[in-house]
């Protein structure tokens, strides 16, 4: 409407007639720049104008948007531009939405031309407020509101606030799939995202309908029936139905399932630069199978990958599929390998505290050399063994002006790989335990690892110092050392009472015999002195009688690993295994042995980091031998506590020692360990960093037994009793922060005899550099 009147004043107030100006002024400017509105008015002075011109210059204006009205007059043959600029935005705020991040709904806003320095433009906002509805009735926010206030600022500026009133997520009432005759609705929709109403999971949000979710749903259904050999299936339509109150929601989906195709004949085509033997083997599917597009996919990736071995690293593979009218299919595997591609350079990013020396060791695709899929896949694995990195991602990138030669980009996210540890604990029978550390498994960016740790309680005390390089050769031979410190000092009235030193060094060097097994030697010197008091159990007593209690010990040990977990911190991925070997020398005041193995595997289950299953077991046993008949009581295995079997006191299970007095009773530990726990991670739905939070249902079982037992005692059985093994099950929780990383133990024991000591709460805490 205030274009109209503008144009026709200034159709009255100019002469219709061509007439000359001698100026031309513009009145009102505040935002936009005079020169800029000469511009756009493009008059000079002197030039002939008339009504036309004046329309022109009139609309011209209006365009830029900066105008709400425009009056034209002339003055003493001066025209004159008296404009009403409209009003900027000077603030612009978003209340109310916790579902959408602020940043997020900015981003979309500053689009459409929302934001602050911006003119403000009134047609917009409706606009703007039907955009994020939308947006919040695809996440299932259908009762959703947004409200758009505008208030006048000083210096012709306009606050704009949105409010936003989220509403409830409708739930998803009912899922149905018209036109299935092969496959019940259970089977289809097993792999859903979207569950209905009534699906229990306390931790889950399934039930709640988006419309990204469904869409997924419907590409997992056609997945279904094409790795069903369905090639004729397709989805209609699809409809999302709501109830007058826009909380329950209702999904129809309509499906043309045609029926199964079976293989009929496979061949390759193209050209072929390896023998065809290594190609068939490749393919899986044979004639007469059932056709299936998963294992289409695995067969096409095979081939790339044998190609990617040879060097032809951009090799494309396409399957060409004839369907007959049988229903059968011919499948045609067309080959294109390109040229042979050799790697010229490998690039680091991210790598800020890590040198790129360290990942360029852990490379087994070298630079000048043929490029090759296997070893830039084993390339990444072994940098991600390292746990200096959150993730790893390794590109190739064609050098430009070449078709022979490719750059690698490895780009890592490095995540915390030192440590100040503190724990802190509380049993009956020990009382308060503390303990500090403090490691770096990437010690000034060199990939070395130096620690020191101590624990404390109110019987003892351990120190330790230890310094490792995994490279202290380039061929990978690593060399360890370490020193430590451990005096127990049991002076309380329920623990045996007497005082234990050692103090020791060592010295280790490892080999690596495959790209994830290691074999180390070592050895260490330590000496051990016992000071018993008259209280001191039996068993205690009898030891010292027999060897004394001052010892000199020289102890080799042997080693062999395999580790290949992948998650630093928190492993997403993998296995490890280690089995080791210590002998106290002939020529040591004690001649024993002790045999370990400790093992554990994590399995994905869902496939992405979140849902995962933990299995792991430690299993010990150690003897004397030559002079020594039985393994020194200070190096017994005990079982309890975390590490071990939650829910049971630290080092509380197992065979009781015997004294004077039959009311005392506390563990000897043994020289047989049992010990095995069964872990399931879940994510928990608040959470979005998986990375470095950790909920478990965990259940464990162990116990230590013993091979020696005084013929006196009657609370000491020899051999392994199965009847004995103690079980707890519980929940665990880890959090690793910038500030403090938290891990909590809730746990129960399920067959705790009356004499065991039993711990509910167990935490530890700490902080990450």
């Amino acid at each position: 409407m205030k274009v109209v009147s503008a144009v026709l004043l200034a159709l009255i107030s100019v002469q219709s007639s061509a007439d000359s100006i001698n100026d031309v002024r513009v009145d009102g400017l505040v935002q936009m720049p005079s020169a800029r509105a000469f511009d756009v008015i493009g008059f000079d002075k002197g030039e002939p104008y008339d009504s036309d011109k004046v329309y022109q210059a009139i609309t011209s204006l209006f365009n830029t948007g900066y105008f709400s009205d425009i009056e034209v007059y002339e003055e003493d043959s001066v025209l004159v531009f008296d404009v009403e600029e409209r009003p900027s935005i000077g603030n612009l705020t978003i209340e109310g939405n916790d579902l959408i991040q602020t940043e997020d709904l900015m981003r979309g806003l500053n689009l459409s031309g929302l934001e602050i320095g911006e003119i403000y433009k009134p047609e917009t906002l409706n606009q703007i407020a039907q955009e994020l509805q939308r947006q919040y009735y695809a996440l299932g926010r259908y009762g959703a509101k947004v409200d758009i206030s505008v208030e006048e600022m000083p210096r012709n500026r306009t606050g704009i606030v949105i409010n936003i009133d989220e509403g409830d997520t409708a739930k998803i009432v009912h899922i149905n799939i018209v036109g299935n005759n092969d496959f019940d609705e259970e089977e289809l929709t097993e792999d859903f995202q979207s569950r209905e109403t009534g699906y229990w999971n306390p931790f889950s949000s399934a039930d709640e309908y988006a419309k990204a979710k469904i869409e997924g749903d419907i590409n997992i259904l056609t997945s279904f029936y094409l790795d069903k050999g369905y090639l004729d299936f397709e989805v209609t339509s699809s409809q999302v139905s709501l109830s007058y109150d826009k909380r329950d929601v209702y999904v129809v989906i309509n499906v043309n399932e045609g029926k199964p195709y079976f293989v009929n004949q496979l061949s390759l085509s193209g050209s072929l630069p390896i023998s065809e033997d290594r190609v068939w083997k490749q393919i899986t599917q044979k004639e007469g199978d059932v056709f299936s597009r998963s294992e289409v996919t695995k067969i096409i990736s095979g081939i790339s990958t044998e190609l990617g071995d040879d060097g032809y690293l951009f090799a494309r593979v396409n399957v060409i599929p004839e369907k007959l009218d049988d229903h059968t299919v011919n499948l045609s595997y067309q080959i294109t390998p390109g040229s042979k591609v050799y790697v010229r350079r490998i690039t680091f990013s991210g790598n800020s505290e890590t040198k790129d020396e360290v990942l360029r060791r852990e490379m087994t695709q070298f630079e000048g050399a043929l490029a090759q899929h296997s070893k830039i896949q084993s390339s990444k694995r072994r940098i991600e063994r390292l746990g200096f990195f959150g993730s790893v991602n390794l590109k190739t990138r064609p050098v430009a002006g070449t078709t022979d030669q490719v750059d690698i980009d490895v780009a890592v996210q490095e995540q915390a790989s030192g440590s100040i540890q503190a724990s802190i604990g509380y049993s009956d029978g020990d009382g308060l335990i503390y303990g500090f550390g403090i490691s770096k498994s990437n010690f000034m960016g060199t990939g070395n690892k130096l620690g020191f740790s101590a624990s404390q309680s109110e019987e003892y005390s351990k120190y330790s110092i230890h310094y490792t390089n995994p490279y202290f050769t380039v061929d990978g031979v690593s060399r360890g050392a370490r020193v430590y410190y451990e005096k127990s000092n049991y002076d309380d009235e329920d623990i045996e009472d007497y005082q234990i030193d050692k103090v020791g060094a060592g010295l280790t060097y490892g080999y690596p015999i495959s790209d994830s097994q290691r074999l180390t030697f070592g050895v260490t010197v330590q000496e051990t002195s016992i000071d018993l008091s008259s209280d001191s159990s039996y068993e205690s007593q009898n030891f010292i009688n027999t060897y004394g209690n001052n010892f000199d010990d020289l102890i080799a040990s042997i080693s062999w690993s395999d580790q290949d977990l992948i998650g630093g911190v928190l492993p997403t991925s993998g296995y490890s295994t280690n089995l080791n070997l210590q002998v106290a020398t002939p020529g040591s005041d004690q001649t024993y042995y002790k045999v370990g193995l400790t093992s554990e595997k994590y399995w994905n289950i869902s496939g992405s980091n979140t849902w995962l299953f933990h299995m792991k077991g430690r299993f010990g046993y150690g003897n004397g031998y030559g002079d020594s008949e039985i393994l020194p009581f200070y190096e017994n295995y005990y079982a309890g506590g975390v590490g071990s079997v939650r829910g049971y006191g630290s080092s509380s299970l197992g065979p009781q020692k015997t004294y004077s007095s039959s009311t005392d009773s506390d563990a000897m530990g043994g020289n047989i360990l049992m010990v095995g726990t069964a872990e399931l991670v879940f994510p928990l739905p608040m959470v979005d960093d998986h990375k470095s939070v950790r909920t478990a249902l965990f259940f464990d079982a162990g116990n230590v037994f013993t091979d020696n037992c005084l013929s006196t005692s009657t609370a000491c059985e020899t051999g392994v009793d199965p009847s004995e093994i103690r079980y707890s099950v519980g929940l665990s929780w880890t959090w690793i922060t910038p500030i403090a990383p938290l891990s909590f133990n809730f746990a129960k024991a399920l067959n705790a005899d009356d004499g065991d000591d039993t711990d509910f709460f167990q935490f530890q805490l700490g902080t990450t550099f």
